[in-house]
């Protein structure tokens, strides 16, 4: 089921944390007590979020994660990838964990986190991304009732939080158009579907088949027809590395697992209707489509 209007709980987010330095004491406060649920022993699962000069936004997403009901042991934590804004200065004032990885691109980002997570299950998110209420509890189980199966990898739906100006009506059509793109396409190309704001794996297979290790790792913002552009993704690679070794991957199609995130991947290709296009000219013609995003 695709919104046409926010939920609830996103607008929650999006007002109250959209100024980190506004946050009263008491709001600040909360959140730090909210974060500390996340600093265990022994965590079941880990929630890592690679930033890049992400000062705007990290607080929104930390505290979606922090506001999550779940019951089991979690440990939560921010790889800054060689940020030059104040995005360390804004984790260190919410209080959240975090660690510096000087090696730019998502790829070692992400790579950094999974080495240093301590979870069995690894969850991996995006600081430009809000995350419902129950996610945390629900990827888990989906890894954790799965697991007999051999699923060792799974990835969410997601909708878009619109720019400023920007109708989210009209991004519910897009939504509602990749959805019914998605069925058509064949399972062999499942991988291509993962998103690292929303999916999750198994950390001893993706350690065991080297995940995020690319030879050359994206950009965060890998905008289309840059002489950087990279067309394949750490999280795609990975999850066609563990289905490659064996393994299944899952797609959890739950409303309540559905996140929202930030509209600017669409803004940096070129704007919604390219978005579309580009998209349907990936499944129609690759050849075609990596030709366009070179140039």
């Amino acid at each position: 089921m695709i919104d046409f209007w926010f939920p609830k709980w996103t607008k929650r987010m999006l007002v109250k944390y959209a100024d980190n330095r506004v946050l009263t004491s008491e709001e600040l406060d909360d959140l730090r007590q909210r974060l500390k649920q996340f600093d265990v022993e022994n965590p079941l699962v880990s929630i890592v979020i690679p930033a890049w000069n992400e000062e705007e936004n990290i607080t929104k997403t930390i505290a979606s994660l922090a506001y999550n009901d779940f019951d089991f042991p979690c440990e939560l934590f921010v790889v800054n990838n060689n940020s030059t804004d104040n995005t360390q200065a804004v984790l260190d004032n919410i209080g959240v964990r975090s660690l510096m990885e000087l090696n730019q691109g998502i790829a070692p980002a992400r790579r950094r986190g999974l080495l240093d997570a301590r979870g069995k299950y690894h969850l991996c998110c995006d600081s430009d991304t809000l995350y419902p209420p129950t996610w945390i509890k629900k990827m888990t189980e989906a890894l954790q009732n799965n697991e007999k199966n051999g699923v060792a990898c799974i990835y969410g739906s997601y909708s878009f939080i619109p720019a400023s100006g920007k109708s989210r009506f009209t991004m519910a059509f897009y939504e509602m158009a990749s959805s019914i793109i998605r069925s058509f396409k064949s399972k062999k190309t499942e991988a291509r579907r993962v998103m690292g704001f929303n999916f999750g794996l198994n950390r001893k297979v993706a350690l065991e088949v080297n995940g995020f290790i690319m030879d050359k790792p994206r950009k965060f913002r890998n905008e289309l027809g840059s002489a950087e552009y990279v067309g394949n993704s750490e999280d795609g690679m990975m999850a066609s590395a563990i289905k490659k070794a064996g393994y299944k991957i899952l797609y959890v199609n739950n409303r309540k697992s559905r996140v929202w995130t930030s509209d600017r991947r669409l803004q940096i290709d070129g704007g919604l209707m390219r978005a579309i296009l580009l998209r349907l000219l990936k499944i129609i013609n690759r050849k075609a489509f990596d030709k366009i995003a070179k140039s």
